[in-house]
This record gives structure tokens, C-alpha cells and sequence, in this order.
């Protein structure tokens, strides 16, 4: 029986958490470790246009970063790029390609144009074992090296 390439529904995790551009950062850092993410959708004007990562909130903690306190700093201010957008029946490979090539830690799922979840290195690595264990299967019979 022939294989199809995953899509991105099949390893995407579904999100129904966001942050608004104007909220504080300690309040991403919160939201984040309540759900016990690393990435969060940040709305623009009622729009999904950034992520922002566990990595930018702790690189805003730094001394020396602009704001005095991370308090004073906005999510938006803390933002480094636009983030990118696949939709649900995109195939994985492609989307790992893309994620590449513009080193991206996290893509916004979308369907039907309205955000549905996020798919970000850790569920690549999730979707790699996944499949490397359905190609590769444990044979009990086999002798360990």
C-alpha cells in the first residue's frame, strides 16, 4: 500500500492560545508556563502577524536590553520577525523546507485563511520519530550492538 506525505493536520499542535502585540512580556512568560509551551501567536490589530519565543522573552531579560525591566516591554517589542503561515492539507515536506531555509522555529497553521494551531521544531522532531519508528520497527529478535 502506498505511502502519502503527512500534512500538516496530521503533526501540527492545536493552539487556542495568543497574546495581543500590547501585553506585557511577564505576561507571555506566564501564559507560557501555564500551558507549558514555548511559542505563542502574537495578534496585531486583530491579526496573527508574530510569534514569540520562550528564547526572545529570556534574551529580553538581559541586562543591557532596551527596556529597564521586562514590565516596561511589551510582547510586540520583543518580536524579531513576522512569523510564517502553512494550512492544514500543506505536506510536511514542504513545510520542513520552508522552515529551513528561513530558519523558523515555528509555523501558524491556518484553514480555510483562520489560524488553527502552530507546528514548531519540537513537533518536527515528533513527526521525524514517528516516522523513522514506522520505517524502522523494533524487531525483538534482533541482538543489540
Amino acid at each position: 500500500m502506498p505511502k502519502h506525505m503527512p500534512q500538516m493536520l496530521s503533526v501540527m499542535t492545536p493552539f487556542p492560545y495568543h497574546i495581543e502585540a500590547g501585553r506585557p512580556v511577564d505576561d507571555a512568560l506566564r501564559m507560557m508556563q501555564e500551558h507549558g509551551i514555548r511559542h505563542l501567536p502574537v495578534m496585531i490589530d486583530g491579526a496573527i502577524e508574530e510569534i514569540v519565543s520562550d528564547r526572545d522573552i529570556k534574551r529580553a531579560q538581559l541586562i543591557g536590553h532596551r527596556g529597564t525591566t521586562s514590565e516596561e516591554l511589551c510582547v510586540g517589542d520583543i518580536t524579531p520577525t513576522t512569523c510564517y503561515f502553512a494550512d492544514v492539507s500543506d505536506p510536511l515536506d514542504q513545510i520542513l523546507e520552508h522552515m529551513l531555509a528561513r530558519h523558523a522555529e515555528a509555523i501558524v497553521v491556518t484553514k480555510d485563511g483562520a489560524p488553527v494551531g502552530i507546528f514548531t521544531e519540537t513537533d518536527a522532531c515528533k513527526a521525524l520519530i514517528e516516522l523513522l519508528r514506522e520505517r524502522y520497527p523494533e524487531d525483538e529478535d534482533d541482538d543489540a550492538a
